[in-house]
This record gives C-alpha cells, structure tokens and sequence, in this order.
C-alpha cells in the first residue's frame, strides 16, 4: 500500500468514524475487503476515493463542511475543498488539499444516491463504512455486461479478484440487480464475442502489480458469469477451486 493509500484510508476512516452520511465504494473498499481475506495475489493502486451520500442532499457548502469537521485532528494539516457540485448524473467532486503546500493530495467523487446496504471494514485500526460486496460485485457485473467493459477492463480484475476469497451467491447478486433498476443488465455480448477488443482494453491496464495473465483471467470468468448470461436465478454458489457453480444445497452438505 502507498503512502498517499494509507493516508486516504486514514481521511475515510475519520469520515466513517462520525456522524456524516457518507459510504464508500470503488476501488479502496474493493482493495480493503480484498486485504481483510487475505487476498495479496494481486494489488491494484487507486488514486482517488469513490462514495455515497445516503442521506438528504445536501448543498454544496453543507456537504463540504461536513466533512471538513468530520477530520478531526487532520484539520490541522488538510482541508476539504469542492470543485465540482454535483447534479443529474453528476456526482460533487472534493478536493483534499495540504494546508502546508495549498496541493491537492486526492480527490473524492460523492454521489447523491442510496445503498443497498453497508458494512465496516477494517484495516489495522482504521474502520471505514463501505457498501457490501454484493452491492460491489453487482456494479460491476453491470458494467462487464454492456461495451463500458472496454472503458473500465479494471473491473475484470476486480471480480476476478473478490471471487477468489469472498462467497457469492448467485441469489443475492440477482437481488442486487432487483433493487436498483436503473442498473441494466446487458448480454455479455463484447465480452464473449470480441475477445480481442477486450484483451486490448486489458492489457492497457497500468497500476496493478503482479497482474494476472488475460488468459487466465478470462477463462476464469467465462465461468464464473454463466449464471448472469443466462439469467438463471437458481440458487448457487461460488467454487474457486473447481471454476464452477455448485448447487446451494450441496455446498451445505
């Protein structure tokens, strides 16, 4: 983890420590949950912090505030600045900046909009609330199931990563998708028929150390989205180890 990671998990962990209605998502929740599983196959760098505002949104000056108070004795050394205010489709762009230097450190994107629920996640002794695995898997199942999958190939990674270590049910990732709909599912067709497109996007991808082969990445998910491609609701879980669907049934056995 970089210097410039530990410091936004500490900011994230201040923020979740009060009573700010904010949760975050992207790929430093992704990478917490990937470190409380002991999941070190792969490390992928993040440059800025992703989140939720759940509650009633706020103006800008509010939700600035907010989180400036929320620092706690960080104050003494960064502060929260906007430069973008949200809107339709538009999330509210934070800056947080150096008092010492006026620079920006990172930038945060806050979306106004719900989750379909939330957990606290630990690193060491920092705490952050994040929104749940599903919730995460289900985002980006999304995204790999239309074209966006060219734009963000980093998403591949990301499944293939969680479901090495984290359980997944076919039932709850459906519910996901029924609980937001306006997030459509698509066919899968740019992943399973242009291939080539796709490894391009992949192999383009910078910032991940000891990144897997596309080849094994691939196979591996060729398997792991049947059920999603086929729409088939039946209840099954995730066997890493097999690359295959085992009935819910059996897995209890």
């Amino acid at each position: 983890m970089t210097e410039k990671e530990k410091l936004m998990y500490r900011v994230m962990g201040r923020i979740s420590e009060s009573d700010a209605p904010i949760v975050f998502k992207g790929a430093m929740v992704t990478k917490f949950i990937l470190t409380a599983n002991g999941y070190t196959a792969l490390d992928r760098q993040t440059k800025d912090v992703d989140a939720n505002w759940v509650g009633t949104p706020p103006s800008m000056g509010d939700l600035v505030d907010v989180i400036n108070r929320s620092l706690g004795d960080l104050q003494n050394q960064y502060v929260a600045v906007a430069f973008r205010e949200y809107g339709e489709k538009k999330s509210a762009g934070i800056s947080i900046r150096s008092k010492d230097a006026d620079e920006e450190i990172f930038s945060m994107d806050i979306s106004i909009k719900p989750v379909s629920g939330s957990m606290m996640y630990h690193y060491g002794e920092i705490g952050v609330r994040g929104v749940l695995v599903n919730e995460i898997l289900a985002d980006k199942l999304t995204v790999m199931s239309t074209r966006m999958l060219l734009r963000r190939a980093k998403d591949m990674v990301d499944i293939y990563a969680l479901a090495h270590c984290v359980e997944v049910r076919t039932l709850e990732i459906f519910e996901m998708f029924k609980k937001r709909p306006d997030r459509e599912v698509g066919a899968f067709a740019e992943f399973f028929t242009n291939r080539q497109d796709v490894e391009h996007a992949y192999n383009k991808l910078a910032g991940i150390e000891r990144k897997p082969s596309f080849d094994d990445v691939y196979s591996y998910l060729e398997n792991f989205l049947q059920p999603f491609t086929r729409r088939d609701e039946a209840p099954r879980v995730w066997n890493s180890r097999k690359l295959a669907w085992d009935e819910y049934a059996s897995f209890l056995e």
